[in-house]
């Protein structure tokens, strides 16, 4: 750990043996945290998989359907016809639009042949720093490194990038998921996702990043590991992934002059890092009724073309209701079989859109994605 926190935050000397040693040193150093991850969201499996079960069995019970258990899956059954579910999959997009649409680099080049606005990006490997230093150089301001595919949820991200140092120490991290990494620069706006089923807008939600709020004695690490208590004991489930104090959250409390050490005083609030996937429904809004018509119907085509029947489409804009061309909005990821939880974990639950109803009700009614019985 001590060859970790020795790197430098200026020039890193890419080549030679100094560059292996602190490579192999960092990257153990990361593998470990890597691990008790892995560790910290095995317990959240159980909380997932009992959200899910109660989602499913109350939007059956909505439509006047049945629904069970069978092979690990939830088998809806309704008027001789049945659909399988687990958690957010669906019977509708099939294993390789899946994986095309998983790999970031792929779905930016996509877009890009669509004439669809996409950040600029670099694609590079450990074994090409070099196009990665190069990116950051000629990037105004912080950047962004994410593994390029094989990863979810914001597993390997890390933001805020200004230095060599921070970018190698992002880059060994995000290997640690995936050998191929994409950097892109950090773009101002908030983080949107937009719920489409066959073209259909169901729902758009609005998502901030984590925060915890100080008690004026309580550390920030003792303040997330007692947010992470709070989300496997609280009813109604308000998250289904622990908040983790990973790169990302290293990167962006550091940036403010904090560690995870730093005690916060009584009733500030502090954002833990600016990666979303691990906020909780306090830091979740409907926005539906707010999302321009504009947007609404280039996120539909855009779907519809790509052939993704179930999306969660990512943007970030500045302003969402404004007109396309007037809300700074830049799509940035086409999610297959997107998490429908961001839909309930909302902070005003009363207004929430009953998704996975809506779901049940298409399907059925127009007898995609199930099968006669």
């Amino acid at each position: 750990m001590t060859e970790a926190k020795a790197l430098p935050s200026g020039h890193i000397p890419f080549g030679g043996r100094m560059r292996r040693r602190m490579g192999w040193a960092t990257r153990r150093a990361l593998k470990v945290a890597d691990i008790r991850s892995v560790l910290k969201r095995r317990r959240f499996v159980g909380l997932r998989n009992e959200f899910y079960d109660a989602l499913w069995q109350g939007a059956a019970r909505d439509i006047g359907a049945e629904c069970s258990d069978v092979a690990g899956l939830k088998r809806i059954t309704l008027d001789g016809y049945a659909t399988f579910v687990s958690h957010s999959d669906l019977m509708l997009d099939d294993v390789v639009t899946t994986r095309v649409m998983a790999h970031k680099a792929v779905t930016y080049r996509l877009l890009s042949e669509k004439g669809v606005a996409v950040p600029d990006h670099c694609v590079f490997s450990l074994d090409q720093l070099g196009r990665a230093r190069a990116f950051l150089a000629r990037t105004p301001g912080p950047i962004v490194v994410k593994p390029a595919t094989g990863t979810g949820g914001g597993h390997g991200v890390t933001t805020g990038i200004r230095t060599e140092g921070e970018l190698l120490r992002a880059a060994l991290h995000a290997a640690s998921f995936n050998p191929e990494l994409l950097a892109e620069p950090m773009l101002s706006g908030s983080c949107y996702r937009l719920l489409y089923l066959d073209g259909q807008l169901l729902d758009a939600v609005r998502r901030d990043p984590p925060a915890v709020c100080g008690d004026g004695t309580s550390s920030i690490s003792a303040l997330v590991a007692a947010e992470n208590e709070k989300r496997l004991s609280q009813r109604p489930i308000s998250a289904l992934s622990p908040l983790m104090i990973d790169q990302d959250a290293l990167r962006h409390l550091g940036a403010k002059g904090l560690k995870p050490s730093s005690v916060v005083p009584a009733g500030e609030r502090i954002v833990v890092k600016r990666a979303v996937n691990e906020n909780a429904d306090r830091e979740n809004h409907m926005v539906t009724p707010e999302v321009h018509p504009e947007i609404v119907a280039a996120g539909a085509a855009l779907v519809t073309d790509l052939g993704v029947r179930f999306a969660g489409l990512d943007l970030i804009a500045d302003d969402i209701a404004a007109p396309l061309s007037e809300s700074g909005a830049q799509f940035h990821e086409v999610n297959v079989g997107p998490g429908i939880h961001h839909h309930y974990l909302v902070a005003d639950r009363a207004g929430g859109t009953p998704v996975a109803t809506r779901i049940l009700q298409y399907l059925f009614e127009n007898r995609q994605g199930v099968m006669k019985l």
